[in-house]
């Protein structure tokens, strides 16, 4: 899994230093090159730049990131780089370190996936990483659409997505296989391990 660090702050380097021991790849991005000199030690790559900028970020690889965190000591900064991720790179997964209680539900409303001041830890966000089953979610029009992961029942490898029909209310959209998606067509089949993803509107 290919993830950006944005922040190297204390959490960055820690989280740097615990996805590197389960061999994923990690860039750690930071405009405070002091931080970055303290992640001298960590063997991944370092960029020194804004982390709200596209062309750094471009230069970080974000265009190829499984996963970006931003960590960043400031929530406007977090922020902002979240909405870069999201809306400008279509990042997959972003997860969002947020100081600020109170701005929860403004992160929520823009669809971004926060871990709170309460449980910053970098085990909060491993678990966020690993646990695909968090429902992920975003306004659409005065709706929330939101997704979900179903584990592929043992009796249905060998057909095919567009066969299936979910539960009242919910749309099957695609497919998880391994760490890639794949969106409903006519020759999509189903394998042992998949997991379905539903869309639903609340």
């Amino acid at each position: 899994m290919q993830v950006l660090i944005l922040g190297a702050g204390k959490l960055g380097r820690e989280l740097a230093a615990s996805l590197l021991q389960r061999e994923d790849q990690v860039i750690l991005l930071d405009s405070n090159k002091d931080f970055l000199q303290l992640a001298s030690h960590i063997a991944c790559t370092k960029i020194s730049g804004d982390m709200t900028d596209k062309e750094v970020l471009r230069s970080a690889q974000i265009e190829t990131a499984d996963v970006v965190c931003a960590v960043a000591d400031s929530d406007n900064i977090n922020i902002m780089a979240t909405w870069v991720a999201t809306k400008i790179f279509n990042v997959p997964r972003v997860l969002t370190r947020l100081y600020n209680p109170q701005k929860k539900n403004v992160f929520k409303a823009l669809g971004m996936e926060t871990i709170s001041s309460t449980d910053f830890t970098v085990e909060a966000f491993l678990h966020a990483i690993e646990d695909e089953e968090t429902v992920l979610e975003h306004r659409l029009f005065n709706d929330t659409l939101s997704y979900s992961l179903l584990d592929l029942p043992s009796n249905l490898p060998g057909s095919r997505l567009i066969d299936l029909q979910a539960s009242s209310g919910q749309i099957i959209i695609g497919l998880r296989r391994g760490n890639t998606t794949h969106l409903i067509s006519d020759d999509l089949r189903l394998e042992t391990g998949d997991r379905i993803i539903l869309a639903d509107l609340k």
